[in-house]
């Protein structure tokens, strides 16, 4: 046993413990990086709540302001200063903040998908309606039909 030489100990080399510090240290940084990625890469949007209370509104003078927004809307439309992507996009998001101010549901920050399963059926309809002249050139859309309709969910609001 004395004359084996196949089984040397660390502290037979030198600077060991650097090369077991650096070790620790890796180990430490690979760790360290898992934590970092799982933290800072989680979806921190808030779910949207849906059927909470509503909150007390004076619905006409709601009513009103959106349909004095619309009617700017139609106004930019006919003087040629909107084309009918920029109608069809901000007539999805005035409806949009129209109902989360009136039914207490945060519209403004769902996805179609997310509408669809809200109790705000009149809504999610002109939604859908404006989404493909909004996101695609190839579907033209009717800006004069899009404005009646968002009229239409606003004063039929109950």
């Amino acid at each position: 046993m004395l004359g084996d030489r196949g089984f040397f100990g660390p502290t037979q080399y030198d600077r060991w413990v650097l090369y077991l510090v650096a070790g620790v240290l890796l180990l430490a940084l690979v760790a360290a990086w898992y934590v970092f990625v799982v933290r800072f890469s989680a979806t921190r949007v808030p779910r949207p709540v849906v059927g909470g209370p509503a909150p007390r509104v004076d619905l006409r003078e709601l009513q009103r302001k959106y349909s004095a927004m619309i009617d700017e809307v139609g106004s930019e439309s006919s003087a040629g200063r909107l084309d009918e992507r920029a109608v069809h996009s901000r007539l999805s998001l005035l409806l949009r903040f129209f109902a989360s101010e009136a039914a207490g549901i945060d519209a403004q920050v769902m996805t179609l998908d997310d509408l669809r399963r809200t109790p705000l059926p009149s809504v999610t309809r002109a939604v859908e309606r404006y989404y493909p002249p909004a996101f695609q050139k190839q579907h033209p859309g009717d800006p004069d039909a899009a404005i009646a309709q968002a009229r239409q969910v606003v004063h039929s609001w109950s």
